[in-house]
């Protein structure tokens, strides 16, 4: 029989139950796998069109996430990118209901791409040493640009024929009632949690393997914004799109068969 080394095991479970330590290696593993576009992952961005990867650069991540010298303006995981600073022209509705802000930080990390104002691959720190610009540096000549106003992946910034974002959702309860009674609200699918210290909202759509009242990849998170000193769920692109998933071309974050990611949020 092998023995045991109870001084090592103690080590092991030290070293696990120290959170700082498993955050690391989370960031490492996720690291190692963003730079090896050959590793196998359940959800993964290779080969769909956010795989900016040639021209000489190799490293997927990098085209929108940084370890270090990220831009903190953009409320993105250590986004890489510069914000356009845009002005940026808002869907409008005699049927909206909710309170509409200024596009929120996670919008603008789509944004940064999608409107077109600057090619998609500027980036603030290249990979290698002695790679940081923050005023941007192109990785594959900077002409890379989505403005082709014929292809759906260029918004512009005229965002008046699109989805609002930056929009308080219609189915959050104030004094007493539903914004808009023909959203999902508290009970029916709309949920929020204290996630790391923040609160989080999130709608669940009920897809396969999806755990109700758990926030899951495969629901519609709802991002939570100051309106008026209150926390309530706004919004935003990735509400409904996930830029790592490969379920779809248009990174859906389920399937819409049937309209589905409408009538999760949407009473119709």
């Amino acid at each position: 029989m092998r023995r045991r080394h109870p001084g090592l095991v103690h080590l092991v479970i030290s070293l696990l139950a120290d959170r700082k330590l498993r955050a690391w290696l989370f960031i490492l593993e996720t690291l190692i796998l963003c730079g090896n576009p050959n590793q196998s992952r359940a959800q993964d961005i290779d080969s769909t069109v956010h795989d900016l990867t040639g021209g000489g650069v190799s490293e997927i991540c990098v085209f929108c996430h940084t370890p270090h010298t990220a831009n903190a303006e953009v409320q993105a995981p250590l986004w890489n990118k510069l914000a356009s600073g845009a002005t940026y022209a808002l869907y409008d509705s005699t049927t909206i209901d909710g309170t509409v802000l200024a596009v929120g930080s996670v919008s603008v990390a789509c944004l940064s791409c999608h409107d077109g104002t600057q090619s998609t691959d500027v980036v603030i720190n290249a990979p290698g040493s002695r790679g940081i610009d923050i005023n941007g540096i192109a990785l594959r000549g900077g002409n890379r640009f989505l403005d082709d106003p014929s292809k759906p992946d260029f918004l512009g910034t005229d965002l008046t024929d699109d989805h609002p974002i930056g929009i308080q959702y219609g189915g959050f309860i104030v004094n007493g009632n539903k914004i808009d009674p023909d959203f999902v609200g508290i009970g029916e699918g709309l949920n929020s949690s204290n996630i790391n210290g923040k609160l989080r909202w999130w709608v669940d759509t009920g897809a396969p393997g999806n755990s109700p009242g758990v926030r899951d990849k495969t629901d519609l998170v709802l991002y939570s914004r100051d309106n008026g000193g209150a926390i309530e769920p706004f919004v935003e692109c990735a509400t409904c799109h996930d830029p790592h998933t490969d379920q779809s071309e248009t990174f859906l974050r389920i399937d819409n068969t049937g309209s589905q990611v409408c009538i999760t949020c949407h009473v119709k």
